[in-house]
């Protein structure tokens, strides 16, 4: 079991917060002895799916259901997609940011890109401080080396995707979406993620979705994905 003092979340959301992230071989004993000394103003816990009995305890004791967080990778094998697919895919092109094009996905993060976040649905705080704590999550994860790219549609900047990695071998693709313009156009069935980490040499790419968030889902199982992980998200405010 991790328990982590997520203290950035005082500057995000102006709460004192803890993450629990409950491992496959704890007991539901454990957990319920560290929860309960817990008195932060917010606190997560992630649970993986197949720990039914500490889903339950968490429940009784006042936690509530907030999403599944669901972890998938790609092997970078080839995709087959159907001819509408290929041709919106073939349309899509990416290049790394520049301080511009991140200035521009702030703007698109303040208009609401974010609408499937728990925080964004959680009826303690709001969109706005959803916003400014995925702001000031991209500010950190830039400053520590990650790597922006802005996908373009015939010129028009239109959505982005952050990836991180350790060794190069496997990437993470940290935080991704689509802007506002093009979110109806089917654009967001496209991955290009695969194709980036190919040509930087890598040769896993993974990612985490939200079970709120049904298109991204579908976007990626079309895509080639693979589900590895599945985490229950709990939530307890103290407030």
């Amino acid at each position: 079991m991790q328990i982590i003092d997520t203290f950035w979340e005082k500057e995000n959301l102006g709460v004192t917060s803890k993450e629990v992230v409950v491992d496959l071989n704890d007991s539901i004993d454990a957990v319920k002895t560290e929860l309960a000394v817990l008195n932060d103003q917010y606190i997560v816990v992630k649970i993986p799916a197949s720990q039914f009995g500490v889903a339950n305890l968490v429940q009784e004791m006042g936690y509530r259901f907030v999403e599944e967080m669901i972890e998938v990778e790609h092997d970078l094998h080839e995709v087959k997609r159907n001819r509408i697919l290929q041709r919106l895919y073939d349309s899509l092109d990416y290049r790394e940011m520049n301080a511009s094009d991140v200035e521009v996905l702030y703007s698109e993060i303040d208009k609401g890109m974010f609408s499937t976040d728990r925080i964004s649905n959680d009826s303690h705080f709001s969109p706005e401080l959803s916003a400014r704590r995925y702001k000031n999550w991209i500010k950190s994860m830039l400053n520590n080396g990650a790597i922006p790219y802005v996908m373009s549609y015939k010129g028009e900047p239109a959505g982005f995707i952050i990836l991180t990695t350790k060794d190069r071998i496997v990437y993470h693709s940290v935080l991704g979406g689509g802007y506002e313009k093009f979110r109806k156009t089917g654009l967001g069935m496209v991955q290009k993620e695969q194709e980036i980490v190919k040509s930087l040499g890598g040769k896993f790419v993974s990612t985490n979705v939200s079970s709120n968030n049904v298109n991204q889902c579908k976007a990626l199982l079309a895509n080639g994905y693979t589900v590895r992980n599945i985490n229950h998200v709990f939530v307890k405010h103290n407030m």
